[in-house]
């Protein structure tokens, strides 16, 4: 299972934790393993789902991608940080507000591997 977290938990995000605890049967989401979701609200639990913090999100080894559902203008940074913590990243559009800000993310994701 590969260990993922949702980032942001408006209609999007609460649309991955919801696909994400009930995968398609023989879709790829059922080698996704939901371990909990990101927000600067606090909501506990989310259909079983517990929240955590971004810094524990980050620096989990058993998380090994995030799924950005945030503002626009809030994706950037948050790929950056998840990059940077050797994770994959999933992101709603756009990935950055500049063309040259999602180039720069592009590559920093292809040197991470």
């Amino acid at each position: 299972m590969f260990g993922t977290v949702v980032v942001g938990v408006g209609i999007a995000g609460l649309a991955r934790i919801r696909d994400l605890m009930n995968p398609m049967p023989s879709s790829p989401s059922e080698h996704l393993k939901l371990l909990g979701f990101v927000s600067r609200r606090s909501f506990g639990n989310i259909n079983e789902a517990k929240q955590i913090s971004l810094e524990d999100a980050l620096r989990s080894e058993e998380i090994h991608a995030a799924f950005i559902s945030t503002e626009n203008r809030s994706h950037e940074e948050t790929i950056r940080m998840f990059l940077e913590a050797g994770k994959h990243v999933l992101v709603e559009y756009p990935m950055a507000l500049s063309a040259k800000a999602a180039h720069e993310l592009w590559e920093m994701a292809e040197q991470k591997g």
